[in-house]
């Protein structure tokens, strides 16, 4: 069983008009609105400081952020082994020491049961996923990887990397059981 952390706020953050022009000339795919294949960590330049809760994203360019002492809270080492950490600066382009942004070396497509869609960026390749309903994963994810980032802007964590979490003290958090699926319900076969 793997846990899927994502915000739970309808208030997600936005980069200023110079942070969107520099990502669309150096990381941001125009296809999918998605940082490119092979994308590493990444500094962003936010219209307002993100509120609502330890995770949120940068609407319109694919980018989860997450204050540093919700990552600590999964734990140092693990985080800063599976995930690329960059920084986050707010409007006036003071950095938001409280905030990063994080990217999986490892990333998983979070499946669904009902509504789904999918197609491949006809610029970068990459699998662009929409689903409802009940979702999961499949296949696999790979053996001794604890945490992922989501195609949905958020985390996945391994049971025993969640557990190790008390959940209690954070707000705003939205958390999925993701069961791993032997077949996919959506009929699509494997999406790595």
């Amino acid at each position: 069983m793997y846990y899927h952390l994502q915000s739970a706020t309808l208030s997600p953050c936005s980069l200023t008009d110079a942070g969107y022009t520099v990502a669309c000339e150096t990381w941001l795919c125009p296809g999918c609105c998605a940082p490119l294949p092979g994308t590493n960590a990444l500094d962003v330049q936010l219209d307002h400081t993100p509120h609502d809760g330890p995770l949120n994203f940068v609407n319109g360019c694919g980018v989860p952020v997450a204050l540093w002492t919700f990552l600590d809270a999964i734990g140092k080492e693990v985080v800063q082994h599976e995930l690329m950490l960059g920084r986050v600066y707010g409007p006036d382009g003071t950095t938001l020491q409280e905030w990063a942004t994080f990217r999986g070396k490892q990333r998983l497509i979070i499946r669904g049961t009902n509504n789904v869609s999918h197609r491949r960026c006809s610029d970068c390749g990459r699998h662009v996923y929409f689903a409802m309903g009940r979702r999961y994963l499949f296949p696999e994810p790979p053996d001794g990887v604890e945490i992922f980032e989501s195609d949905l802007f958020g985390l996945v964590l391994s049971q025993h990397l969640y557990s190790q979490i008390e959940m209690s003290k954070w707000t705003n958090i939205s958390v999925d059981e993701l069961p791993v699926l032997k077949a996919p319900n959506d009929s699509l076969g494997d999406l790595r």
